[in-house]
């Protein structure tokens, strides 16, 4: 029996490690020319956004001046999913605030000072970088501190509200 299972697997051993056949392809076709638009949407609703993105606009009014925003999907304000982009400059202050739903939010490239509270203190702030997740329930006073230019992807379920925890923070009542 011993050479019989001998036999059987170093056959089987021998068959898998022999070198594959490539047959080549009857004809060869150029290369295609690919354009690389930055976010594709597709009619079938799928969406690829590559990275360099172009089309940065001024963020919702409901944060302060500085910050910039592109949409990725979906629409913040209508009750559906949505992903955007925030880009904010050097030492840019999100004071403390809340949303009316859970935020998701990953740090693209940056680093992200976020805090919990209804008080803006960098002492009580965790330093996120590029790779860096949180997730904040609906209700959850933070506030947020950029170090350099960063960038962060928010996702949620609309409609996205900000409220800040003091009303002098809020620039729509500028």
């Amino acid at each position: 029996m011993k050479s019989f299972f001998a036999t059987v697997l170093c056959g089987t051993v021998l068959m898998s490690c022999a070198p594959a056949v490539i047959v080549p392809p009857e004809t060869t076709s150029p290369p295609m020319a690919v354009t690389m638009t930055p976010v594709h949407r597709a009619a079938d609703g799928m969406v690829v956004a590559h990275a360099g993105l172009t089309g940065w606009g001024a963020a919702s009014a409901a944060l302060p001046a500085g910050a910039q925003a592109i949409i990725l999907e979906g629409d913040p304000t209508k009750a559906e999913l949505f992903t955007l982009r925030l880009k904010f400059p050097n030492n840019y202050v999100l004071p403390p605030h809340s949303h009316s739903a859970w935020e998701h939010i990953t740090v693209i490239s940056g680093v992200l000072h976020l805090g919990m509270g209804d008080r803006f203190s960098m002492a009580n702030a965790t330093e996120l970088r590029a790779g860096s997740f949180a997730a904040m329930p609906s209700g959850m006073r933070h506030f947020v501190h950029a170090a350099g230019e960063t960038v962060v992807q928010l996702h949620g379920m609309g409609p996205w509200t900000v409220t800040y925890a003091n009303r002098a923070d809020d620039p729509r009542n500028r």
